[in-house]
């Protein structure tokens, strides 16, 4: 099956991630999803402690960035499973950035202010968030998952 963007997948270039792990970072992130998973492909993560905020940039690309990289590996793909097979390889099937919609126990979408933030947990207090950034495609997003 050929791969068609707002069909089979969405691709975002900058979002916002946060997680119950790491409450104080935040993540700047790639996202690509399928109806099956959600892949946070991290950009930037800032942590604010006492008086401190780290920074760390990430790489998965060997210096080229990491939405170019990203746009590449989406391109590149002829169907879905290719997709995920490839994001999950790049991510190495971390759980922090790799995010199989089956295993949630909670998958909803809030919005406030006309932003939707998807919110992804597994029980308890362990969650995590994303919430595209730019205009109009946090709903887009919301509208490719069916809530």
């Amino acid at each position: 099956m050929e791969l068609q963007e707002n069909a089979n997948y969405v691709h975002y270039h900058d979002a916002l991630v946060m997680t119950s792990k790491s409450p104080t970072t935040r993540i700047d992130a790639c996202v690509v999803s399928t109806k099956d998973y959600v892949f946070l492909v991290p950009k930037k993560s800032t942590g604010e402690f006492i008086l401190l905020e780290t920074t760390k940039k990430h790489n998965f690309f060997n210096g080229v960035p990491v939405q170019d990289g990203v746009a590449k590996m989406v391109q590149g793909a002829s169907s879905v499973e290719e997709l995920e097979n490839s994001f999950k390889e790049l991510l190495e099937n971390d759980d922090k950035y790799v995010h199989k919609v089956a295993d949630k126990k909670s998958f909803k979408f809030r919005g406030f202010l006309g932003k939707h933030t998807l919110r992804m947990s597994t029980g308890g207090m362990n969650w995590t968030s994303a919430m595209p950034t730019g205009k109009g495609v946090s709903k887009e997003f919301r509208a490719f998952h069916g809530q």
